[in-house]
């Protein structure tokens, strides 16, 4: 904690570092960018070396695929999971960087406005929806499964989140500036975990709560 290393040096000051997550399969760092001028996002990799081996930032047609990538994180299929604020979606990529999908809101027609991201031990994706309030949860290919936190609970603004593979449970910090909480929650097993049977129904409310830390 006295020694500051510079692992990557920025060589075009028009774009920003705006997120970063370490892959635990890999060992690579993936860094969400963001290019003020010309208002787009991109995504890189590098390896321990701090090597960059990737950049994902177009589709197939050459469309950019990124607004605003505030938050980043890795399934574990490889797929790479950004929250794009500016965009309201959660765009997935393959590990090689093919889009897959844009997640855009529930079959409901309501809109997303996502922040926090995060996947679990059976690759459902975890994002907040500053627009609800609420956590939802989507599966890998970007169906939705259910809300597993809705008003009235504990966090009145859900904005980041943690899942944490070894004890199963999910941290979420709030938004709220009236509300400096972060509550733990656990909704799968070690045993859903190991045997792959959690299957939420939509809309269901499976979230339970612990003891929130403040």
């Amino acid at each position: 904690m006295k020694t500051t290393t510079t692992f990557i040096e920025r060589t075009d000051s028009t774009w920003e570092p705006w997120c970063v997550y370490w892959s635990p399969s890999t060992g690579d760092l993936l860094v969400a960018m963001y290019n003020y001028r010309t208002m787009t996002g991109k995504v890189t990799r590098y390896n321990q070396s701090g090597q960059l081996t990737q950049t994902i930032q177009y589709n197939n047609t050459g469309r950019g695929l990124y607004s605003d990538p505030l938050y980043i994180t890795e399934n574990k299929n490889g797929d790479v999971v950004v929250s794009d604020s500016e965009s309201r979606a959660v765009v997935v990529t393959e590990r090689g960087g093919r889009h897959r999908f844009s997640y855009t809101g529930p079959p409901s027609g309501s809109r997303i406005w996502p922040r926090g991201i995060c996947t679990d031990a059976l690759s459902h994706i975890l994002v907040c929806d500053r627009y609800t309030k609420t956590v939802q949860m989507i599966n890998k290919d970007g169906r939705f499964l259910s809300h597993l936190l809705t008003e009235p609970q504990e966090m009145g603004d859900p904005c980041s989140l943690s899942y944490d593979v070894n004890t199963h449970r999910l941290w979420v910090g709030s938004g709220s500036r009236d509300n400096n909480k972060v509550c733990v929650y656990r909704y799968i097993t070690r045993q859903d975990a190991l045997t792959d049977e959690h299957r939420p129904r939509p809309d269901e409310d499976a979230m339970s709560s612990s003891a929130p830390a403040v």
